[in-house]
């Protein structure tokens, strides 16, 4: 064999090599990534699932105190909702 075909012989089988171990990489940081998606997506699903267990546990308070009084810091404050009410209270 000529020495020239050897050199052609032994790069490409450097090429390979250095090929294989970029193309090994890429499957495994897509492989990686993947398990950290579906990780992720798991946590998200069991937040879910806490924040409809705790809502079954503790009901929302409704909007309107039964004392009758308006709790005028409240952030869900229905402003008009709360004049109407006053306003038939003095009706």
């Amino acid at each position: 064999m000529s020495t020239q075909f050897n050199v052609l012989r032994w790069s490409f089988l450097g090429f390979g090599i250095v090929y294989g171990a970029y193309h090994r990489y890429g499957l495994e940081s897509t492989a990686k990534q993947q398990q950290v998606d579906a990780a992720y997506k798991k946590e998200e699903a069991l937040i879910k699932q806490a924040k409809a267990e705790y809502a079954k546990l503790h009901p929302a308070k409704s909007a309107a105190p039964a004392s009758g009084s308006i709790n005028w810091e409240d952030p869900n404050l229905d402003i008009g909702k709360a004049l109407e009410s006053l306003i038939q209270k003095l009706d």
